[in-house]
């Protein structure tokens, strides 16, 4: 993969759940985030992050938010939904192209 395209897999978590949790906390909490958190209606404005098995987090552009939500509408997983997604560099940022579910 070249250094003008990212792919990343992760369990997806809000931007508020993200700032309220310790760091050294994160991951267990984007493991049990839900699905109902996740579409709140101020969660959904504060944007999303994407945390790694390896406890890396990739905070997500606003461009990936309609695409997270629609993915996270779709789904019957209720709590730990994991989220591949693709990103191309444009105008010197990371842009989310693509967000799919891991089943």
């Amino acid at each position: 993969m070249s250094d003008d395209t990212e792919t990343t897999e992760g369990y997806v978590i809000d931007g508020g759940c993200i700032r309220k949790n310790a760091r050294d906390e994160l991951l267990e909490k984007a493991r049990t985030h839900t699905r109902d958190c996740a579409l709140m209606g101020h969660c959904i404005e504060s944007g999303y992050g994407i945390v790694t098995d390896d406890d890396r987090l990739v905070l997500l552009d606003s461009e990936a938010t309609p695409k997270v939500v629609d993915t996270v509408e779709k789904t019957d997983t209720q709590e730990g939904i994991r989220l591949r997604v693709n990103r191309e560099k444009q105008d010197n940022q990371m842009e989310t192209t693509r967000v799919e579910e891991i089943t």
